[in-house]
Parts: structure tokens; sequence; C-alpha cells
């Protein structure tokens, strides 16, 4: 069995990781049934950390690894490490063997020159490539045929090809390349899909039973991987693939530049077991989409929690001389269950069948634990008891005493303070159970928190009590938030006014400061998500649990330095004006937005600070939550204001100080330019085709050059 690894130069996220549980479950069945796995998962390390991702500054990590001395494969075993820790956390059996990429050169060498001498690629200028017109079965795993293989090629055109659709298997080393290797050739490196070929071909030989990946592998690399070795050796490669389908995350592809990449670590961080994600993967069959949600994942882990409490109180029960026989109904219907394709969904529902059902708990317990053969969960690692301080064992008999004594309130004064101290006690007949409290248990004490912006009340319909409500969107850079929420109230004094600060998933301390300055000033409210929301879901909230008249959203990096809310309310008094701000933005044609205006009647208001009435928002609705990031939403959201008949406002006069936007500084160019251009198609898409809303068209409309 061969699984394709990870690429060493960066982390695993959790969607990589769910498709290594599912070669992890293919396994583990296996076992099951007494079949012998040798399982080889090959390491992506430094043959593909090209010089150029090292000068444009693509991965600001390997920059600083960089700058403190580390060469490049001591960051590939860095991430090797973490990989496998990664691993190891969500309890994926190790391979017998994981080969790196640039310790088989000579294996990739040799099979390059198979293809050669059989007529299957050919040099051009140091380069070799793969002849696609020779290997007739070329698309059989994909179904990427003739004009449909052309559209799916990836790279720009290669003037040296024959054909598109070849492919690299050796590339000359570009001028200046520090990662490269001597060949037949000439110096160089290897072509990506060459590696996988090797790796397998000396480790499992030249035909083997199972290949698995993501989808994103069918097509180019494991179609390429197929031609390679299928001309190199003469014969089938693999006898059977196993795709993993795409996790989502909050519904949309994880990507960098969305923020909604998740690393198990960031699950940690947030209080959950690793475990848990691993039992979120086995509610969703490997070949469907799987959408990852920090509520799914809240859900899951109490499930879980809930499988380790019924089996905590199984192991303490007598052992049966013998089990009813249904025993064994429950389990043929199990294995049969996980045979079908790996069903792991049903075998999962068939589970908590058997925890409900009314079989003595023994029986459950020895099902269970067989079940868990293949989920993996470690549930034979639940204790009969727990290591308990003695200081707590000694207050749990003083409660039992207590409580026959029938002194209640004595009793759970006792049972308070061992909760305080990270603990639960479960009573169960005449005896008192005690266990720590998970991690998630003690986060959740801390105070709740939110995953959307859906899970959040509505009070926009509602008459407004207030006349001001701020609203602050928080990112970590704690000192930006104290300094932004303070002047705030500075402004705010002597008003009606109140202070909602998001706190957008920060992990610097940013949350605990939010805490404690909202117990000391009643008129501040704090919503803690409990990860990285996106920007307009974050302002949602505060949009939605406003009750101020006049609304307005604020960035942590902008400070109130004088009487701002005067001129607000003057200004929104006009009720043809649907925004106000101090940072006006013009255009001419919908796509280079200019600060310029001053004063008057602009296109588009920046969110450094953007006011508008809460009556406004009933007409025009909440932002739109594809706008994960904050650039271009302020325009997205002024055009939803104009497209219901509202003027937009600026004035540069207004008391404010703008201060470095670190959320934008400490980002590199790459990322700033992958973020805006992304936000700005969404933009365009949405309002390309409206010219006639912009100040300067006059109502006549123009080629803004976007086709909707």
């Amino acid at each position: 069995m061969y699984t394709c690894g990870p690429t060493v130069y960066r982390y695993a996220h959790i969607g990589n990781l769910r498709t290594y549980l599912m070669a992890d479950w293919i396994r583990r069945v296996l076992l099951v049934h007494g079949v012998d796995v040798y399982h080889v998962k090959n390491i992506t390390d430094v043959g593909h950390m090209r010089q150029e991702l090292v000068e444009t500054g693509g991965d600001k990590m390997i920059l600083a690894a960089l700058s403190e001395g580390k060469t490049i494969g001591e960051i590939a075993q860095y991430y090797a490490d973490s990989f496998l820790k990664d691993e190891e956390r969500v309890n994926i059996l190790p391979a017998q063997v994981f080969p790196w990429a640039t310790d088989h050169i000579p294996e990739m060498i040799e099979i390059v020159e198979k293809l050669l001498a059989g007529g299957y690629a050919y040099q051009a200028e140091g380069n070799i490539y793969f002849d696609v017109a020779k290997f007739i079965d070329y698309g059989k795993l994909s179904r990427n045929f003739g004009g449909d293989l052309l559209e799916a090629v990836r790279v720009e055109a290669d003037p040296l090809k024959h054909d598109p659709r070849d492919f690299t298997l050796w590339k000359a080393a570009e001028p200046g390349r520090d990662v490269k290797w001597a060949s037949p050739w000439g110096e160089g490196f290897p072509g990506w899909h060459i590696e996988c070929s090797a790796m397998a071909h000396k480790y499992l030989g030249e035909k083997f039973d199972i290949h698995t990946g993501g989808v994103d592998n069918i097509f180019p690399h494991h179609e390429d991987e197929i031609a390679q070795s299928e001309g190199a050796f003469g014969g089938q490669h693999v006898n059977y693939w196993v795709h993993a389908q795409h996790l989502l995350a909050d519904g949309a592809k994880m990507a960098k530049s969305s923020g909604n990449v998740f690393l198990i670590e960031d699950l940690v961080e947030r209080g959950f077991d690793p475990l848990s994600f691993r039992y979120l993967c086995l509610t969703v069959r490997y070949r469907h989409r799987m959408n990852f949600t920090f509520g799914s994942l809240r859900a899951s882990e109490k499930a879980l929690t809930n499988l380790r409490n019924r089996v905590w109180d199984w192991n303490s029960l007598p052992q049966l001389p013998n089990l009813p026989p249904e025993t064994e109904e429950w389990r043929t219907k199990f294995w049969d269950t996980v045979d079908n394709d790996l069903d792991l969904p049903g075998a999962l529902s068939l589970t908590w069948n058997v925890v409900k059902s009314d079989l003595p708990g023994q029986a459950k317990l020895d099902l269970l634990l067989d079940f868990d053969r293949v989920f993996g969960l470690g549930l034979d690692q639940v204790p009969t008891t727990y290591d308990v301080p003695q200081t707590l064992m000694t207050s749990l008999q003083q409660r039992s005493t207590l409580r026959t004594q029938e002194d209640y309130s004595s009793a759970d004064s006792l049972r308070s303070s061992v909760l305080s101290q990270g603990y639960l006690l479960e009573d169960t007949g005449a005896t008192t159970r005690i266990r720590p409290k998970t991690l998630l248990e003690r986060h959740s004490e801390r105070w709740p928190s939110l995953s959307s912006s859906r899970e959040v009340e509505s009070l926009i319909d509602q008459p407004s009590d207030l006349e001001f409500t701020f609203v602050l969107n928080a990112y970590n850079y704690v000192d930006d938030v104290k300094r932004c929420v303070t002047s705030m109230l500075h402004c705010a004094e002597g008003r009606s006014a109140e202070v909602i600060v998001v706190d957008n998933g920060s992990t610097d301390g940013t949350a605990d400061w939010l805490e404690e300055f909202q117990s000391i000033h009643p008129n501040v409210r704090v919503f803690h998500c409990d990860h990285v929301i996106g920007d307009a879901a974050g302002k949602n909230i505060g949009l939605k649990q406003s009750r101020g008249k006049h609304i307005i959203i604020m960035d942590a990096s902008t400070e109130v330095v004088g009487d701002l809310l005067t001129p607000v309310q003057q200004r929104l008094a006009d009720d043809s004006v649907g925004i106000f701000g101090p940072y006006g933005l013009s255009t001419d044609d919908m796509r280079h937005f200019h600060e310029e205006v001053e004063a008057g009647e602009a296109d588009a208001i920046q969110a450094y600070c953007m006011a508008f009435c809460r009556e406004a928002v009933q007409k025009v609705g909440l932002m739109h939550e594809g706008f994960r990031f904050y650039r271009n939403l302020d325009i997205d959201y002024s055009f939803q204001f104009k497209e219901k008949g509202y003027r937009i406002f600026a004035d540069s006069t207004l008391p404010l100080v703008r201060h470095e936007h670190r959320q934008w500084t400490e980002l590199d160019d790459n990322q700033r330019d992958e973020l805006s251009r992304k936000n700005f198609g969404r933009f365009l898409r949405r309002w390309g085709h409206r010219p006639d809303l912009l100040i300067t068209a006059n109502g006549q409309a123009f080629d803004t050059g976007f086709h909707h």
C-alpha cells in the first residue's frame, strides 16, 4: 500500500489529514481481516523547495528559518517531524517506510533512462519530457481524454514540449539554483510525478495493491504516475486507486488566502482533543465532500467524550461468563457495514444503536473495543479509574458521608470545590466517580464562543434603545484593540452608546483582556468566536446585535481623538445619506478606487470608520460573508447601500487618526496580492455590471471591461 505523503516545507492541514485518515482506516480494516499490510508513505522534501519560493518571499516561515541560519534540509526535517507528530495525535498507524524523495534520485534517473530507451520520453535542452501520445492508455484513471485533457493541463505552455499534454520527468537547473543533482543530461532536478514512481517501485515492486491520495492527486499526479510506471515496466502499476474527497471549512475550500486553513495545533489551542477530529471524519463517507465547522467538531468531541464515559462505566462491571448471543449479530452487522465501501458513518451509527440497546454493559464494552480496532479512537486506553489527587479523593469521601447524612448543602459545596479544580463528579447509584475535565470542558467554562454569525440573534428589527453603537472586529494585536476601544469609550462619555467587540478568533491574549475590560464597563459587550470566522461574518455579529440608532464600524488601527458622534448624528439626519465616514473613495472604472474624496459625495467609504443608520440595515441587509478578509468588503457594502438609493458621503475632517494597519503590513506582498485579487473578484462579479451606481457615471453606462 502506497500513500502520497506530505510536502515538508509547510504544515499539513486538517484537509490533508483527512486523506491520511482514510488510508489508515483502509489499513486497519485489512489488518482486522488478517491481511498483512506493508505501508509506504513518501516524504516530498527539499527537491521542490524551489529557489524562487525563497527569493520571492513566498513563505515567511521559510524566510525566517533561513535568516536564523537553518538549511532547507533542516526546515524540511522540522515540517516532517511536525507531520509525524500530527499523525500520532490523530492515532494514525505509522507506515513501515517513510522514504524521502531526495534520497532516491538515482532510482528516479534509472526510470527516466528506461522511458527514454523505450521511446516514451524525449530530451530537449537538458529537460526530459514524457511523450503522452506514446502511451495509449493515458487518461484512464481521470477519464480526461482529448480536448478535456488539454483543458486540464495545469502548467503554462512550454515551447520545448512536442505536445502541451507532455509532462516533465527531469528539469534542467536554472542559473542560481541551489537544489540540484547530477544526471546524464546535466545538472537538474526531478519532476514531481517521477518521485512516487521511483519510491513505489523500490519498496513495493513493479505492481502493488493499493495507492491512496486526495482527489486533487488524480490528475495530473496519479495519471502521470501510471503512465511513467507502466511505460517503464510494461504492466499494470496499481490494482486499486482510492481517493478521499475534499474537506471544506465553513463551506469554502480551504485556502491560506481565505484564512480558513486549520492545523491540528489550531484545534488543540482551542481546547479540542485531536481525536475529536478523527471522530468527525468518521461521520462522512470518504468519497464525499466534508464540511468542517467548529460547531460540528464540538459536537464530535461531545460524542467522543460520551463514548469514553460509557467505556469508563462499563470497565468497572464484573465479567460475565458468557455474552448474549445477539452480541454476535451486532458484530456481524458492524463489519458488514464497514466492508461496504468503508461505510464508517453507517458503522458509527450502528455503534450508537449498540450503546442504546438492551445489551448488558459487558457486551457493549466487548463490541465497542472490537469496533475501535477500525475506528482508532483509543477506547481501549480509557482507564477504570483516573489518577486523582488524594485531597480530592478525601473530599469525595466527605461528600459521600454528607449525602448519607442528608446534608446536601455541604455536599454541594464540596462538589463545587471539586469542579473548580478541574474535575467532574458523576453519581452512579450508591457510588460517585471522578474524572478530569477534558481540555474543551475547561475552555468552555471561560466564556461561551460562537462558530458563525448564524448563532447570534438578530435585533435589527427591534426598536433602537440607544443613540450609538460602535462595532469592532478584533484579530489579535491586543494593544491596537485597547487603544481603539478606549478611544471609543472616551468619545462616548455622557452619550447613550454601547461598544460591541467581536473577538474574531484571536489567540494573543486579546480575548482575556476583553473579558476583563467588559467586566468593568457595562456598556461594552464582547462576543468570542472559536476561530477566525471572517471579516464580514464578524461585523455581521455586531450589526445583528446593535441597539444604537447610529452604527459606527471601526478598525483597530483607527483611534478617535475628538467628538465623532455629533457630526455623525448630524450627517445621518439626512435620509438620503447611507454611509458617512472620513476616508472616501472614488472610481471611474470600478477597477481602480482612489482615496481622494475629502468632502462630499463618494463611491465608497473605507472601513477604518464607516457610519450608517441602523434603520438602513433593515433595507440594505447584512454584509456578504464571502468576504473573509477585510479588503474590498467596505466597497462592496457601500454598493449595497447605493443600490438601495442611498448616497455615500465623506468628510476628512472627522477627528480620527490612523495608525499602522498590522493586519495588512504583516502580510507579505504575495499574500496581499492574492487576498486583494480574490476579494476584488467577488466585488466585480457582483457589481461590475452596475456602472450606473457610480457618481461619475451621471446615469450613463460605460464599459468597465467586466462582463457579467
